[in-house]
């Protein structure tokens, strides 16, 4: 698991994003390996138990669903402190990546909170509903964003959470804003 960083520039978050590339492609150079010489009941137990593919940011072995699910969020992250930056130029923001304890984006002051999340499903384990009931009893942010990307979610649905977290700027990321080979 990779350690909170502390974002204070646009660059900075190119610098992770690149250095989630570069561990993703030995990942993938790794796997390609695999897929060569393995029958099937052996590749899909390396999958899930062999620590042959890379963390996203910190580059330590890790097995390949982890290392999956990690890469996503982390990009999700990314881009929600990309778009923090954005806004609030004035500020830094902590990024407390995957298990660290804390929410997962907040400013250094602690006025602006944020939840970050990536799944097949925004309902998998209640997690968009669970995040905007942790964000919604902070009382001491005045801002609080949810970042996440569900292949999903639309902008339906999108209302009627807004009505229901009136106090949250809840905002659906869509595959073009997660994947950084597929912005302009």
């Amino acid at each position: 698991m990779a350690e909170p960083v502390i974002f204070q520039s646009l660059s900075q978050i190119e610098d992770y994003r690149q250095k989630i590339r570069r561990n993703l492609s030995a990942t993938m150079d790794a796997l390609g390996g695999i897929l060569k010489r393995e029958e099937p009941f052996a590749f899909f137990h390396k999958m899930k138990y062999e620590k042959f593919s890379k963390e996203p940011v910190s580059g330590t072995p890790e097995n390949l669903l982890e290392a999956v699910n990690q890469c996503q969020t982390y990009l999700v992250s990314l881009r929600g402190a990309e778009y923090l930056l954005q806004k609030y130029p004035e500020k830094s923001f902590r990024l407390n990546w995957g298990n660290v304890s804390g929410h997962d984006l907040e400013s250094l002051d602690g006025s602006i909170i944020a939840e970050c999340f990536a799944a097949t499903s925004y309902r998998s384990n209640g997690k968009l509903l669970a995040d905007l009931r942790r964000l919604e009893s902070n009382h001491t942010a005045r801002k609080k964003y949810e970042f996440f990307y569900s292949p999903d979610f639309d902008q339906g649905k999108l209302q009627s959470y807004t009505r229901k977290f009136p106090c949250i700027c809840i905002i659906a990321l869509s595959r073009r804003e997660l994947s950084p080979a597929m912005r302009p």
